[in-house]
């Protein structure tokens, strides 16, 4: 009995991610980019800050977090596609470096795209930080220092490396990205983003 159970749950799963193809709802790349979880399946979100479908996903793509497995880990990545998209990755290293993405990440979201705040200077920005009680010292130096500028020309570099063109993206451990494009929905991206971790679980 249990073996027939096993075996109607493996054929379940299957059909359940049947329709997911290569080319058509994933991309495969031809050469996969390195990861930097270990052992865990790699799951990465290329995104920009003033990108509304990024904005968009946010809450769906936060109440999915919660149920990523053990064996898979979750890293942003500020996509950098042109010398327009560098200050968006800079807010979020400067963010990054001062500990205050959890705290900032959404506000900050929230303020480009229900505040209206363009965000046109390194003041506006570094003030917009200091509002919530950061020292504004410590951001401006944040906002110009070395350690952020490597992390921003390495951001640039990968995103190429992933060959797409819009974001937000879903890469898994190098090797695939889909959007909402393909997927045709965030809710069904991240179906394939589940079908994709599944693909690169290890089974024992």
């Amino acid at each position: 009995m249990k073996k027939i159970l096993i075996i109607l749950l493996f054929v379940f799963n299957a059909a359940a991610y049947a329709d997911y193809e290569a080319g058509m709802d994933y991309i495969v790349l031809e050469k996969p980019v390195q990861t930097v979880t270990g052992d865990k399946v790699e799951v990465r979100e290329l995104f920009w800050y003033y990108c509304s479908h990024c904005y968009n996903l946010e809450p769906t793509l936060n109440a999915w977090l919660k149920k990523l497995p053990n064996n898979a880990e979750f890293i942003r990545q500020p996509a950098v596609l042109s010398d327009r998209w560098v200050e968006g990755a800079i807010f979020y290293y400067v963010l990054e470096s001062l500990d205050l993405l959890d705290k900032l990440h959404g506000p900050l979201f929230n303020a480009i795209h229900n505040k209206n705040r363009n965000f046109n200077s390194e003041d506006e920005f570094v003030n917009w930080v200091a509002n919530f009680g950061i020292d504004k010292d410590k951001v401006a130096k944040a906002f110009n220092s070395f350690g952020v500028k490597i992390k921003v020309n390495k951001s640039k570099l990968n995103t190429f490396k992933y060959k797409m063109k819009g974001v937000p993206v879903i890469v898994v451990n190098g090797k695939y990205w889909t959007d909402a494009t393909r997927a045709g929905s965030h809710h069904e991206m991240l179906k394939v983003v589940d079908f994709l971790i599944k693909k690169e679980s290890k089974v024992e």
